[in-house]
């Protein structure tokens, strides 16, 4: 079964649907590492453990910049699973892959490339 002109077909749907399912399991172990990292760090500054080092400002000044580096990556990475949630679900109402501004088919490279996408590459270049 070939490709319709305006619409993926079920097979490649799946494929994406299969490649989404796994980005967003590998993304929730690494949202995972990252909430426990700032929570470690939460909690050595709480209880006063900052490190095996004496109580320096440089100290608390690298874990409280440590801790917000996790935090910013953390918020990062939730928006990027809300975009995969959002894909999964255009998969599952049948309008991935097609463009929102034009309402054409999406090249199977750029769904590849970046399966979260919305827009064409002739949208996205005119959106900037």
């Amino acid at each position: 079964m070939g490709r319709t002109k305006n619409k993926l077909t079920k097979k490649e749907l799946k494929s994406f649907k299969d490649l989404i399912l796994k980005k967003r399991e590998e993304l929730l172990k690494e949202i995972g590492y990252l909430r426990e990292t700032a929570m470690s760090s939460t909690i050595k500054e709480a209880t006063g453990d900052h490190s095996s080092y004496s109580f320096h400002m440089a100290d608390q000044g690298t874990d409280s910049m440590e801790r917000e580096k996790a935090f910013l990556f953390a918020s990062r990475e939730g928006h990027y699973l809300d975009h995969l949630n959002q894909a999964l679900a255009r998969i599952d109402s049948e309008g991935y892959g097609l463009c929102v501004r034009c309402g054409k088919l999406i090249s199977i490279e750029r769904l590849k490339a970046v399966p979260i996408t919305t827009q064409c590459v002739a949208c996205k270049t005119k959106s900037g």
